[in-house]
């Protein structure tokens, strides 16, 4: 979390909005790796839950929108500013997710070592700096499945520094980048550019950023009913992006999801403004907790399935239980690893390099 003003209101809303799409995440992820063969062998519950992928549009739109929100005040700060914001980033990102891949590759390690093959050759060299560093241009990363998009994040992340540096000028950069994604969507440009630079997740990001902005510029308008409206353009952008012409995971579903996940955002914080948005606890955190449970789930679902399948039970129970079962650890567990390992470990290590306090309202970022 960007350091904030102690009284500052908290935006429970946002925090919630998070647990509930890695919720999405964790439910659609479960039905999946209940298909391989040694499990049910088929996707679980018939694909019923297929539609959390919105979750992972929708954090890309957060990540964008958390950023500027808090950033605000630093934007055009100059190369100062730089040091203390990839510091906070590094320590939000790397130390619980080298954790996940530890407790994800270890096993395979110690196997390959116990019987004296090379501990991880499956891991080719070209691979390491994704797998390791998140370098989107490093190769596919390894082990942790979801760490596809945090090579994403880690590229968005660098790239807000031209913001910092230059705000003006950063937001002209910014805007070519968003023109140049819509170019290559519509083949318009000779080739992809590097880095997936042109993928509609870097639109989604550059959403958020936009959203963020705005908050933090102007006052945002709420009228009655308006998270209805909200709630409501969501679903019809989930469907779109399912059942659309384009198919599933296609430019115009992307879009559709980055722009309901955007209003979804502006709406709450436009409601919070108003009064503070009552939270359960539990939710709130849940939500700030999300990465652990975005990262961990995996594998925690994995080993509630196999251990079931090793007690001879699994195809005994009906799947709706044995999917609940694992989808109720998995929560649990990620739940465990933020509270008592990543968010204590997040504060110490910023603890151990705090820069000047910006006066913002608080959400974890």
């Amino acid at each position: 979390m960007a350091p904030t003003d102690r009284h500052a209101p908290k935006l429970a809303s946002i925090e919630a909005a998070r647990a509930i799409a890695a919720l999405a995440v964790v439910l659609m992820h479960a039905t999946h790796l209940m298909r391989v063969p040694q499990f049910s062998g088929h996707v679980a519950l018939g694909g019923l839950f297929d539609f959390g992928y919105a979750g992972v549009d929708f954090f890309f739109v957060l990540s964008g929108f958390i950023i500027t929100f808090v950033h605000h005040a630093e934007l055009g700060g100059g190369a100062a500013r730089c040091p203390g914001y990839l510091w906070k980033r590094f320590v939000r990102v790397f130390p619980i997710y080298w954790m996940v891949l530890a407790m994800t590759a270890g096993p395979s390690i110690l196997s390959r070592l116990a019987t004296g093959r090379t501990p991880v050759s499956e891991l080719a060299a070209e691979d390491v700096p994704g797998t390791l560093l998140l370098w989107i241009g490093g190769g596919p990363p390894e082990y942790v499945g979801v760490a596809w998009s945090l090579q994403y994040e880690v590229l968005f992340y660098l790239s807000f520094c031209v913001l910092l540096l230059h705000r003006r000028g950063g937001l002209a950069l910014y805007a070519l980048w968003a023109a140049l994604v819509i170019a290559q969507a519509f083949g318009q440009l000779p080739g992809a550019l590097p880095w997936k630079l042109g993928d509609p997740h870097c639109l989604q990001f550059l959403m958020g950023v936009a959203t963020g902005l705005i908050a933090r510029r102007a006052t945002l308008p709420l009228m009655r009913g308006q998270w209805l409206l909200a709630g409501a353009a969501f679903v019809a952008a989930v469907l779109y992006e399912r059942l659309g012409p384009q198919g599933p995971h296609a430019f115009g579903g992307r879009v559709a999801l980055g722009l309901a996940s955007a209003l979804v955002l502006a709406t709450l914080v436009a409601m919070e403004r108003r009064r503070p948005v009552p939270v359960p606890a539990l939710l709130a955190q849940l939500g700030a907790a999300s990465y652990s449970l975005y990262l961990a789930h995996c594998l925690l679902i994995n080993i509630v399935l196999a251990l079931l399948a090793k007690a001879g039970v699994y195809r005994a129970l009906p799947e709706a239980l044995t999917f609940s079962i694992a989808v109720t650890a998995a929560v649990a567990g990620g739940w465990l690893i933020g509270r008592w390992l990543e968010l204590p470990v997040v504060a110490w290590l910023r603890r151990r390099r705090s820069p000047p306090a910006v006066h913002a309202p608080a959400v974890a970022a």
